[in-house]
This record gives structure tokens, C-alpha cells and sequence, in this order.
């Protein structure tokens, strides 16, 4: 017969529950489990703002390139006149120039011609930057399909200077850094003359000038110095001096992301512009440089003059 004691002693016996013990284990391994997923969204966060941030910065990169490309590839442009000459330059401008540069950007960008800024105090020892240039060519007459005379326009979308039905007008974009801003703009010549944004977070704007000085319509001499570009030394064999010697131009971005991306305490490192040893940002925005090689077509060829 089970005594009142006996059957307490046995309900006892089938109770079952969580020691101290057993319950801090549990508790441990949710926190380290809710540490671990934490840390694991937080990387996916920063790895995913950091492509985000990469894949902006090469797509608004290509665009700008492509744009002083298809720039620089019409420089000296012009429609042809005879088998000699073309309407480039104009009579009203016989001394205009398919492509001219300056090191340390423009004095004043939106003059009609801007000149070229000096070089700082104390002058550094190479061209680093920002430049500028300018490129100047004919666009050519056309009609479209409702029988609408265009003639091509500058870098803000207005038509060319100049520009019937009949004969091309005449383009002149001016490129240059805004250091205040760190924007790329473009400057066209017709219209308001407004500058457009064309990049912003532009760190610098390094441009190399690639001179044919042998007499072989391809790159001979390369250098930074706008003012040994345009030097008016002329080419054995032929009729181009200063400017008409530049076959190739290098344009070398550098720019930055709109988000602090990067972590960690030793920054990131990257080249700059003709740079032989990496520069560490510390910063926290994403850096990167960008490098293009245009050939000037209309300079690439031997002179239409004998």
C-alpha cells in the first residue's frame, strides 16, 4: 500500500525541468547565435554598400571617359573643301586648334577662351594636376527626316555656332576640374555657355600628351607638360607644328564614392595618377582611378598640305 509519502516521492520522480546549468548554456549559445547572424548581416550590409558604391563609381566613370573621348577622337575635325583643305579651322579663326591644354586648369573656365591658370607656389617638381583642355571642331551639315536643318551640338545639347542646312557650325568645349566642388564639368560655346556637371567626386584630372616627333603619325615623346605638348616644333617630312603633333591623349580620373565604405583602421590603398607607389586614403570613401587612350584621328594622318 503506497503511503502519502510515497506517492509525493513519486510524483517527484516524474518532474522534470532545466538546471542553472543547463539554462546559462542555452543562454550562451542563443547570444552567440543571434552575435553571429548580427555580424553576418552587418558584413553583408557593408560588402553590399561597397559593390554598390564600386559599380557607381566605374559606371559614372565609363560615362565621362566615353564623353571626353568622343571629344577628343572629332579634335581638328573639318568637312572637306578640296583635296587639301578643309573647313577647319574657320577664316573667321585661323589660329583655333583641334586640342589645347593647360596643367593647372583655367584661370577663369567660363571666359569665352579661357586661359590657362599658373602654376602654384612653389611649382612642384612634376605636372600632377588638375589639367584642363579645350577641343574645337566642325560639325558636320545634315538633314533629318522631316527635312529640319541640324548641324550638330556642344556638350550642354546646343547647336553648334554657326551651324545651316548647308554647312557645319563650329564646336569648342572647354573640360576642367572644379577643385572647389570636385566636379567635372564641360563648357560648350554656343548658346548661354552654361558649364554642365559632368562628374562629381573628380579628385583629379591628369592628362598625358603623346607627340609624334618622328615623322611616324604615331607616339614618339609622351609627357604631362601642356607647354612642351604645344610647342611649335615641327615634324620632318611634313607641315605639323605644335598642337597637330598630339596622335594620342592618355586621360587618367581619379575620383571617390559618395559613402565612407571601407573599414577598417589602415585605410585603403590605391595609385593615383602616374603614381609609382600606392597612396593610402584613410578617409573611408571608395577610391579608384581611371585610364583611357584616345587617338586623335585628324592628327594621326600626314598634313593635306604639301
Amino acid at each position: 500500500m503506497m503511503t502519502p509519502h510515497s506517492a509525493t516521492a513519486a510524483r517527484r520522480t516524474g518532474m522534470h525541468g532545466f538546471t542553472l546549468v543547463e539554462l546559462m548554456v542555452s543562454l550562451v549559445i542563443g547570444l552567440l547565435l543571434l552575435l553571429f547572424l548580427s555580424s553576418l548581416y552587418f558584413n553583408s550590409r557593408s560588402s553590399s554598400r561597397l559593390n554598390d558604391d564600386n559599380a557607381r563609381i566605374q559606371e559614372d566613370g565609363r560615362y565621362a571617359l566615353a564623353l571626353i573621348g568622343r571629344n577628343l577622337m572629332q579634335a581638328g575635325f573639318g568637312n572637306m573643301q578640296s583635296g587639301t583643305t578643309t573647313d577647319f579651322p574657320p577664316a573667321s579663326d585661323p589660329d583655333l586648334k583641334g586640342l589645347t591644354g593647360c596643367n593647372y586648369g583655367f584661370v577663369t573656365p567660363v571666359a569665352v577662351r579661357p586661359v590657362c591658370a599658373a602654376a602654384p607656389v612653389p611649382a612642384p617638381s612634376d605636372i600632377s594636376g588638375p589639367s584642363a583642355f579645350t577641343v574645337s571642331y566642325t560639325t558636320e551639315p545634315y538633314y533629318d527626316a522631316t527635312n529640319i536643318s541640324g548641324a550638330g551640338t556642344d556638350c550642354s545639347g546646343t547647336q553648334a555656332v554657326n551651324a545651316s542646312s548647308t554647312q557645319g557650325g563650329i564646336v569648342i568645349n572647354n573640360f576642367y576640374v572644379d577643385t572647389k566642388t570636385s566636379t567635372l564639368y564641360c563648357r560648350g560655346n554656343a548658346g548661354t555657355r552654361a558649364p554642365q556637371p559632368v562628374l562629381s567626386n573628380v579628385d583629379n584630372l591628369l592628362i598625358t600628351y603623346d607627340l609624334d616627333t618622328g615623322n611616324q603619325y604615331a607616339p614618339v615623346q609622351s609627357t604631362t607638360d601642356a607647354t612642351v605638348a604645344g610647342t611649335a616644333d615641327a615634324i620632318n617630312g611634313n607641315n605639323k607644328v605644335g598642337w597637330d603633333r598630339v596622335v594620342t591623349v592618355t586621360v587618367c580620373l581619379e575620383m571617390h564614392g559618395t559613402n565612407r565604405v571601407v573599414s577598417g583602421a589602415t585605410g585603403q590603398s590605391y595609385y593615383k595618377c602616374n603614381a609609382t607607389k600606392p597612396t593610402v586614403a584613410s578617409d573611408r570613401f571608395l577610391h579608384t582611378t581611371m585610364t583611357r587612350v584616345f587617338t586623335l584621328r585628324n592628327n594621326a594622318t600626314a598634313s593635306l598640305l604639301n
